[in-house]
């Protein structure tokens, strides 16, 4: 009786301890990692895009074909890519020289948690209280996607000057933390803030000293000292 007692018990605590898992299909907290996931999927979308087709040219951008969370970050990058190449932003499609067309056929993050403990547990009622969740192993992923297409036409003649074609990328943060010790970070977004700040919060994405990316918001950086 008491060993049937023993493995009902040790049955009832494996069960407890079983892994849970939730996935999101979208965050809506506006949280710093989820922006840096969404504005760093973007950056490398546009990175992959070659704008040598309308180099110098005056260019008129239509925004009524994007629609998108964060569409200000993904206007502002491209004029910013543009600027870079030479061309002038002009107000009017009548002063252009090449209409510019950009959407998006997703922007957003997708986000998985995991962990090994016990689950909260609501006391019955009519007690509003409940034992809170207890982890013995966690771990956080995310990613960030952009998925983007720019076109370009002649403002005269109406005759394309660029396809981009579709420019997909990502950007991801993971983190994982096991019972009486700090998180572990790893992924593109803690890897450009550190390189971008020095700070590492234990970030497991180490830079060699005096390496430094290119592709950090689309433009080359000075080397790390």
């Amino acid at each position: 009786m008491q060993a049937r007692f023993r493995l009902s018990m040790a049955a009832g605590l494996l069960a407890a301890l079983a892994g849970c898992v939730t996935t999101k299909e979208s965050d809506t907290a506006r949280t710093g990692v989820e922006q840096m996931l969404i504005s760093s999927a973007v950056d490398r979308a546009l990175d992959k895009i070659d704008f040598a087709t309308v180099r110098g040219a005056k260019i008129y951008v239509e925004e009524k074909y994007l629609d998108c969370v964060d569409k200000n970050y993904v206007f502002i990058a491209l004029h910013e890519r543009l600027l870079v190449n030479g061309c002038t932003l002009m107000d009017k499609a009548d002063d252009a020289d090449v209409v510019m067309q950009i959407g998006s056929g997703a922007v957003g993050t997708d986000r998985q948690d995991f962990f090994i403990g016990l689950s909260q547990i609501p006391l019955p009622p009519p007690s509003p209280i409940s034992i809170p969740q207890f982890s013995l192993f966690s771990r956080e992923k995310a990613n960030g996607t952009a998925k983007l297409v720019i076109i370009a036409y002649d403002a005269k003649s109406k005759r394309a000057v660029m396809n981009s074609g579709i420019s997909l990328a990502r950007s991801d943060f993971k983190s994982w933390k096991i019972i009486g010790s700090g998180s572990v970070e790893s992924g593109s977004v803690p890897h450009d803030v550190l390189v971008a700040t020095g700070q590492r919060d234990d970030i497991l994405d180490v830079v060699p000293k005096g390496v430094v990316p290119s592709n950090i918001a689309g433009r080359p950086q000075t080397p790390a000292k």
